[in-house]
Formats: structure tokens, C-alpha cells, sequence
């Protein structure tokens, strides 16, 4: 601020000095001036009409101004930087619809020029909606398919292939099995196709990426507690500021304890997430975050299938291979019959997870971010289940109908340790071309167990693995044990991957993508079952060491004829090693197999029709080899599959009070080869080729919107709204050889939202509004699982 001196040569032309500032004027004038309240001011007669002038002491009498210095307060600087997303994930997000996202390729990019199919759930999405778990969320994302994981783990099934480990934490590999919650979670991004550029093996027919709620420096206050139908009683808190302008924390934190439309079913689950971020620098951030989680909760496998057509003729048929010419359905029961021992079905998950951040920006523009990971899960789990479908002869034991139960415990702890660099470095070539370069390693280790333990019903030295119950009362409570030894495996896998990643623009007009990254894998599989049990494993006591190197390359084009307009077509590939998903189905006969391979070839759109509102769509062709599908417990045939299909999707605002979320998928997948060789007693139908890949809808339809009719009422903007959404799946089959079939089915639900002050709000979510029956999911033939019927919950949400 500059100092001035005002010196009037006239009192009704002060002179002032050219150097003067407007607001050193400013603060003159808005100086209080005690001689005004002290002499009065004189008259002016000019002919009828009169004036007042007022005369300030400058006027009457010439003085000296002293030097005024005035200091403007200064903006307060933000915690993080505007346009900056600390940790990744969604940017540009505007209620429902994100602009970009630095998860898909590792460098924060718009939505239109990543060469993939993208759906990203905000966390406006997720609250609307009522979306409490991520298979909740994910059950409207076209193209995916929540699978029931046995009632004791998050499983999908996303463009026809089935994954029980593609789920991922702040681009982290997350990859054991439980549910996961969303307490603490800012958005769901879900990338369809392979992408193991980025994220390593597996995710072939896509991943699920979490973003965490991070501590960025606002201040937060809120509680929000939820209750409704079965009992549900649920409270979560979001608590954040920072506490200097180089410390900021976040603390989020879960209880519930909630029943449901399935008898016997209770479930308790409590997590706590401190985050801390420390800003030494302007251009340095480090993030420390610790959770907690705990979930146990009764495990349920839902209900077995029935074939009406079950004569000795269409037995025949069936053991010819031609299951699927006379299929059978859910069996006619309650949606909440338990069939099974419940005092014994449980499972339990203690997930204790740590991550170390460091985001550094150089002087050079270089920007270097190191994340380090530490999970440690302790999951046990025990159950009883429907193993047959329901039988109208062979009853023993039982009167007919009757159906088989079966049982085994599994105890499955997991630890993992992963250390990421990344390396983003933007130069401009020429005006018209720019490269947005990436360089990044990975190293980790994993370390997980399987020890599974058969039943015994009846007697705990003799008695049998099965045992058969009358279908009228499928719940027993006959006792059940569970020791005798199945399996014991153990694997330890070493991996280091290196990747490099070139985005170029070239003009406005168009972008290319081009990366590849090496993989090696070490894993060493260790079966430690303490005494042979030739019927159930041949391979006891075996070690074995499998090493796997191999490449991942990604392309993809983008033109954009219009700012508004991208039209793209990408190829990738991934693989994914022979032990699966969870590292427990290698054995010296698959010693030497290749590693499952995912090729994807894609194109498509995205459009921006509205600056809120976006509009996608894309078609692929997805081939798998070397694909083991369980035929039964302990059996396992080599196919290869192919997935064809499309989707659209929109998402966004149609006007200021009006937001939708569509979502159209189609797709086709079936087996395109096996290596099946027809048994004894079968016949030349007996292959899975041709057969459809289980859990796959080959239509899928998803909506929701939300409109604020606050104005039509005459209230302010966003205090009321209502919303309204439908889910539709089509038929699918329960499994491989296509013997069962799920019925197609649509639901309709439905929400209320009221503003009761700034700091209070309210919302009513009511699922299945029509009550309609359905079956949601299977895990196989006859671990089916009903769907719930109308329920309804209340949500308050406090911000203090």
C-alpha cells in the first residue's frame, strides 16, 4: 500500500498527488472524524430551494494529513491447491457426474480423452441412493453383475468375467475377501477392460477402485445415523480440519449392527480411519492413514434349485451333457428360508490397513509420488448350505423331498505389503503437441493361507460329510463339527512390475495412448495338509515355484472433431498367473500352465451434451484363455471365453434441479473351447462349449434420478427433492453347465430428501417399492440367494 499527502490549494479543490491510491482515498473517507458531531453546518439560501452543504474540517480550515498506510488482508491460502486432488481419484466432480480421473491412467486426465469405458460413482451418487456397500453401489453399473460370493465376500462378475480380487483402495491392490464398506469413501470408480498398465495382473474384465476420504484441510463436522427396516441401526461420523496451515486430519468412523429378510441372519461391523496430512512444503504433501475394520456377520448361502422335468428320461439327457435343454429354477420356498445350521454359520473379517503417502511437485515440474501399503486380514469363516438340489428320491435319512446339506470351515488370513513410485512429468513440445509422460515400479509381497476343514454331522469321529434334510424344514439344528482336515495351502508371492506411459496431444484434435509394463511374479505354493487324503487332494505335501514374466502393453486413440466430443478405440491386455485369483488352485499338474491371458479390443464415445451432463458408449471384444471353471468343489476344466458386447451410459444434470444416472449394458459371454474329455457313463455333449458363462445377464438396465421440487412448492432451492430409480437384469445361469436358470427381474426404488435447516437433513430410502420376488444372485446351482422385499430406511444427517 503507498503512502500519500493531500495539500489543498482551494477548499473545493483539494490537490492530490499522483502516486495516490484509490484505497488509501477509501480508507481517508471511511476515517471517523469526531469534529462533525461537534459544530453545526451551515445554510445556503439559493432563491426557493435550499441545500445543505456539508463542509468537512478540510474545508474550513486547510491541514495536514498525516501519511495513511493500509495493509489489504490477504487471501487465505487453501490446505491444497485449487484444481489439485490429493491422492487421486475423481476431479471436476459436479454432483453426479466427474470431469476426469487421475485412477485410469495415473495422471489427472478429462473424462473424454481416456481411451476406456469408465463409470465413477460420486459420493452424491452413493448417498441419494442409500449405497452403504460396494455391492450395493455396484449394482447399478451396467456391464457388472454382484455375484453372492457364499455370503462371505464382495464378488462380481464384470464383463463376464468372474473376479473375487480386482478391488482396489486408492489404486492399491485390496484383494482379500470380505465386504467392504463405504464409511469412509469419497467415490467408487469402476474401469471396464483390462488395465493392467495400471494396476498388474488380473482386473481382466475390469477393476473397482475405492477413493478414500482424505484429510484436505476443510473443516468437517457431521454425523449421520441410519434406521429402517430389519433392525437396521447404523452411525457414522466425519470429523477434519487443519490444524495449522501445515497439518490437517480426518478421522471417519462406523457402527452398526443390523438383521435382515433372511432368518437367523445378524450382522455387526465397526470400522475407525484416521488420516493426517503434513504440507512441509507448498509443493509436498504426506499423507499417513490407518484403518480398522471389523465385520462379522452370519453367513448365508440362500437356496437350492429344482427340476420339475427330473425323470429318468431327462436324467439321461442330462448325463449326456444337454442340462441346459431341460433346466431347472430356484425352488419354491420362503425368500427367508434358512437351509442350513445358522448356530454355526458365521464369518469374520479383521482388516488392519496402514498407508504411507508422499506427493512431491519439483521446481522442474516433475511430480514424484511413493505410496506405501501394509494390510493385514484375519478372516475365518464356517458354514452349512444346500450342496444338491432338491430331490424327490435317494432321501435317506429324510422324508421326500429332500435336500442335501453339506458344511466346511475355512480359515483364510492374508498380508500384504505394496510400495508404488510414480514418476508424471508434462512437456510441451510445440504449441500443437504435448506429452504428459509417466514412469512408475511396483514391488510387493503377499502372504496368505487357506486351511479348510470338512463337517462332520452327528457324530465327531464317524459322522458324515452330508446329511439329508426334509425340504418342507431345511433349518436343522443337528449337531455339526468341523474337523476333518480338507486342505492346508500356503503361498508366498513376490512381485516387481515397471511401467512407461506416453500421452500425447497432437493439436486439440487428438490424443494417443501408449504404455506397456513388465511384471514378474514369484510364487511359491506350499500344500501342508499333515496326511494324505487322495479323494480330496493328490497333491499333499508338495511345494512348488512358479515364476511368471510377462508384458502388458496399452493403446488407444482419441479424435475429438469437437471441444465436446471424443470418439476413441483402445486395445489392452493382461493376464493373470495360473494359482487365480486367490493364489489356491495350483497343483503339479497346472506346474508349467501359461498364465490365464485377457486381450480386449474397444471403441467408443463420450460426449459432453451439457458442461454437467455426459454421455458415453462403447463396444468391445474380450477373449480369455486358459480360464479354469469350477465344475464341482475339487474339479476344475481349462476353457477359453469370449465376451462381446456394449454400453451406454448418462450421467449428470438435465437441468439445475434435475439428476440422472442410465445405464444400458449388453453382452454375450460363452465358452469358446474346453478341454473337457467326456467320463465314463457321459456322452458327446458333455462339453462346456458354447455354453453361457454363469452370472452374466445378457441385458442389463440401470436408472435413477433425482429431482429438487423445491421451487414448484414455492420452497428454496434443495429443500425438498424426490427420487426414483429401477434396476433390471435379465435371466442368467447359476453356472457352468447351464442346468439352472435365474430369472430376469426388475425393481423399483425410490427416495424422499428434506432440508430441515443448514445443518440438518433427512432422506427416506425405500428399495423394492412393489415387493416384487426375485433372486438377486447365485454362487452355483444351488446357492442361490432371493431378493429382499420392501424395505424402507430413515437417514439424518447432522453438520455441526
Amino acid at each position: 500500500m503507498e503512502t500519500f499527502l493531500v495539500t489543498p490549494t482551494a477548499p473545493q479543490k483539494p490537490y492530490i498527488h499522483p502516486r495516490v491510491s484509490l484505497c488509501a482515498i477509501a480508507a481517508v473517507l471511511a476515517a471517523p472524524i469526531p469534529a462533525l458531531a461537534q459544530h453545526a453546518l451551515p445554510k445556503i439560501d439559493v432563491g426557493h430551494a435550499q441545500k445543505t452543504v456539508v463542509r468537512t474540517p478540510a474545508q474550513r480550515a486547510p491541514v495536514h494529513v498525516s501519511p495513511v498506510v493500509t495493509a489489504a488482508t490477504p487471501a487465505p491460502t487453501p490446505f491444497i491447491p485449487q484444481g489439485q486432488t490429493l491422492g487421486g481419484g475423481p476431479s471436476g466432480v459436479v454432483g453426479y457426474v466427474a470431469h476426469g480421473t487421475s485412477t485410469a491412467t495415473k495422471t489427472n486426465t478429462p473424462i473424454l480423452d481416456i481411451p476406456q469405458s469408465i463409470t465413477i460413482l460420486t459420493k452424491q451418487q452413493l448417498e441419494d441412493r442409500n449405497s452403504l456397500t460396494l455391492g450395493q453401489a455396484l449394482a447399478y453399473v451396467p456391464g457388472v453383475t454382484v455375484a453372492q460370493g457364499e455370503g462371505q465376500r464382495d464378488q462380481i462378475t464384470i464383463r463376464g468375467q468372474p473376479t473375487t480380487a480386482d478391488f482396489y483402495t486408492d489404486g492399491v491392490r485390496d484383494d482379500a475377501e470380505y465386504y467392504r464398506d463405504l464409511y469412509n469413501m469419497q467415490a467408487v470408480e469402476v474401469l471396464k477392460g483390462p488395465s493392467a498398465l495400471v494396476f498388474g495382473r488380473g482386473g481382466g474384465g475390469g477393476v473397482v477402485n475405492r477413493v478414500t476420504k482424505k484429510a484436505d484441510g476443510e473443516t468437517l463436522r457431521a454425523v449421520q445415523i441410519s434406521t429402517g427396516s430389519f433392525g437396521r441401526k447404523r452411525v457414522t461420523f466425519d470429523v477434519g480440519q487443519a490444524i495449522n496451515d501445515q497439518l490437517a486430519v480426518r478421522v471417519n468412523g462406523l457402527f452398526e449392527q443390523s438383521y435382515s429378510y433372511r432368518d437367523y441372519f445378524n450382522m455387526k461391523r465397526w470400522g475407525i480411519n484416521p488420516t493426517f496430512t503434513w504440507k512441509p512444503f507448498e509443493k509436498t504433501f504426506v499423507t499417513l492413514s490407518y484403518e480398522h475394520y471389523f465385520d462379522y456377520r452370519t453367513m448365508d448361502r440362500g437356496i437350492p434349485s429344482v427340476n420339475w422335468n427330473a425323470n429318468p428320461t431327462i436324467l439321461a439327457a442330462q448325463r449326456l451333457g444337454a442340462a441346459d435343454l431341460y433346466p431347472g429354477y430356484p425352488s419354491p420356498t420362503d425368500r427367508s428360508t434358512f437351509f442350513g445350521n445358522p448356530t454355526v454359520n458365521y464369518a469374520k473379517t479383521d482388516v488392519d490397513r496402514a498407508v504411507l503417502m508422499i506427493d512431491h511437485t519439483t521446481d522442474f515440474g516433475v511430480n514424484i509420488k511413493n505410496q506405501t501399503v501394509f494390510a493385514n486380514y484375519a478372516k475365518f469363516y464356517q458354514n452349512t448350505f444346500a450342496n444338491n438340489a432338491v430331490a424327490f428320491s435317494g432321501c435317506a435319512g429324510a422324508l421326500p423331498p429332500c435336500v442335501q446339506l453339506s458344511g466346511y470351515n475355512n480359515q483364510t488370513p492374508r498380508q500384504n505389503i505394496f510400495n508404488q513410485t510414480d514418476l508424471t512429468y508434462t512437456l510441451q513440445m510445440t504449441p500443437q503437441i504435448k506429452h504428459t509422460l509417466l514412469a512408475g515400479m511396483e514391488f510387493g509381497n503377499q502372504k496368505s493361507d487357506t486351511n479348510r476343514n470338512n463337517a462332520r454331522w452327528l457324530n465327531p469321529f464317524t459322522g458324515s460329510a452330508n446329511i439329508n434334510t426334509f425340504f418342507g424344514s431345511p433349518t436343522t439344528f443337528l449337531p455339526v463339527v468341523f474337523n476333518n482336515p480338507s486342505f492346508r495351502r500356503h503361498t508366498d508371492l513376490d512381485l516387481a512390475a515397471g511401467y512407461v506411459q506416453d500421452q500425447i496431444s497432437v493439436t486439440k484434435y487428438v490424443d494417443i495412448l501408449a504404455g506397456v509394463r513388465f511384471d514378474s511374479y514369484r510364487l511359491r505354493f506350499v500344500n501342508t495338509l499333515p496326511t494324505p487324503t487322495p479323494t480330496i487332494d493328490n497333491y499333499w505335501g508338495q511345494t512348488i515355484t512358479n515364476n511368471v514374466g510377462k508384458w502388458s502393453p496399452r493403446f488407444g486413440l482419441v479424435f475429438k472433431p469437437f471441444e465436446q466430443l471424443s470418439l476413441y478405440g483402445a486395445y489392452s491386455r493382461t493376464f493373470l498367473p495360473a494359482a487365480g485369483d486367490q493364489f489356491n488352485t495350483l497343483s503339479i499338474s497346472q506346474q508349467n500352465l501359461q498364465p490365464q491371458g485377457f486381450e480386449n479390443v474397444e471403441a467408443g464415445f463420450k460426449a459432453e451434451i451439457t458442461p454437467t451432463l455426459l454421455f458415453t458408449g462403447a463396444i468391445y471384444n474380450l477373449n480369455r484363455s486358459n480360464q479354469p471353471v469350477a465344475i464341482n468343489a475339487f474339479y476344475n476344466v481349462l476353457t477359453n471365453t469370449r465376451t462381446v458386447g456394449g454400453e451406454l451410459g448418462l450421467v449428470g444434470q438435465v437441468t439445475k434441479e434435475w439428476q440422472v444416472s442410465l445405464g444400458y449394458g449388453n453382452q454375450h459371454a460363452y465358452i469358446t473351447s474346453s478341454d473337457r474329455v467326456p467320463l465314463a457313463g457321459t456322452g458327446p455333449l458333455f462339453t462346456e462349449k458354447g455354453k453361457v458363462v454363469p452370472s452374466v445377464p445378457q441385458n442389463t438396465f440401470t436408472f435413477w434420478n433425482k429431482y429438487d421440487v423445491s421451487s414448484l412448492i414455492g420452497l428454496a432451492p434443495d429443500v425438498l427433492g424426490v427420487g426414483t430409480g429401477v434396476i433390471y437384469n435379465a435371466k442368467f445361469y447359476a453356472a457352468l453347465d447351464n442346468a439352472v436358470v435365474i430369472p430376469g427381474y426388475a425393481r423399483w426404488d425410490g427416495a424422499v430428501y428434506w432440508k430441515l435447516s443448514e445443518q440438518i437433513s433427512a432422506q427416506v430410502n425405500v428399495e423394492n417399492i412393489l415387493g416384487a420376488s426375485y433372486y438377486a444372485s447365485a454362487h452355483n446351482n444351488n446357492n442361490i440367494m432371493p431378493g429382499a422385499p420392501r424395505s424402507a430406511f430413515l437417514t439424518v444427517n447432522a453438520k455441526f
